[in-house]
Order: structure tokens, then sequence, then C-alpha cells
């Protein structure tokens, strides 16, 4: 039988975009290649085809997947606030979507306002262990389902008002199991 549910109200937004899933760079030298990129592909708008989505993942203050949920401000080793700024003012003034990657599945114990309060637990009493971050050699957590809202609430807010991006990618909720 066909599925006859309803797409959620994005879909129609994404649907025949080319994702640029990029995970490193310096945000002006990026925002400059992405306005050569957009250039590129103005025929593809030009014929009809919805300019892209950009996923910019390693932005967090403190690194990629490192004491979350401590995202805001943007990494300064990629450059200043500004050229971030303009990294989605770039992606935006041409017709593409531009969203920062977000977590809100691993919780830090080196995050400011850790508590074991906002993390999960076995039945048999131990955390639920989320992300091993090897590189910094960094245990996560799995946040509490009630737990998490309060940060995100507060990133979002920030990262809307710094920057105001006209998308978002939220890692993990889509393709992690129930904990």
């Amino acid at each position: 039988s066909v599925d006859r549910r309803q797409a959620a109200p994005g879909v129609k937004t994404l649907r025949g975009r080319m994702a640029i899933d990029l995970w490193g760079g310096r945000y002006a030298e990026s925002a400059a290649a992405l306005e050569k990129t957009f250039r590129y592909l103005g025929w593809v708008a030009e014929a009809g085809m919805p300019m892209p989505l950009v996923v910019w993942h390693n932005w967090q203050h403190h690194g990629y997947d490192y004491r979350l949920p401590d995202i805001f401000p943007p990494n300064p080793d990629y450059g200043t606030g500004e050229a971030f700024k303009q990294l989605a003012a770039t992606c935006k003034d041409n017709g593409a979507i531009f969203a920062p990657h977000d977590n809100y599945i691993d919780l830090y114990p080196d995050a400011e306002g850790f508590s074991y309060k906002n993390i999960s637990f076995w039945p048999s009493g131990d955390p639920v262990r989320g992300w091993l971050n090897e590189y910094r050699g960094a245990q996560a957590y799995r946040w509490a389902t009630d737990g998490f809202w309060p940060s995100m609430e507060k990133n979002l807010g920030l990262i809307r008002d710094f920057c105001q991006p006209n998308g978002y990618f939220v890692d993990v909720w889509s393709s992690i199991g129930p904990y």
C-alpha cells in the first residue's frame, strides 16, 4: 500500500536541494568559496532547482562534539564571530539554507553546569554512555529526556540572535534508537 502520511512541513523546503556537508575550514575563506560555488550554481536556480542546503558541522566553541552543550560563541580557531556571521549571510543572500550543526544527545561532564540529574540511567543505576570523543579522551552521557530543553532553548536563542540561520541541523535524534 501507499504511505498516505503527510510529509513534515520542512520537507517541501528541502526537497530537491543538494546538500553541501562541510566539516571544516575557516569561516571567511569558506564564505568566499561558497560565494563562487553559488555563482556556478546560478544556472541551477535559473532552471528552477533550489539552491543548496549548507550544513556547517565543526563550529562549536570548544570544538566538535566536546563540552556539549557549551557551543556558543563560534570557535575562534576558525575565524572571528563576524566571519561566521558572514558565512551565514553568504548562504542566505544566495538563496541557500545555512544550517549549523548541533547535538542534544550528548552531555559532557566538563560542560558548564553539568549535573547527573540531567542524564539518563539504566535500570542497573549505571549512567547511559553517549559518544566517546577519543581524540579528547572525553566520555559523554545521554541527556535525560526532560533535561536538555533549557540548554537547547538557550543555544537556539543565542545562535538565532547571532547570525539568524535559516536552517538548523540537530544531529543523532533521527538515527539513534530509544534509550
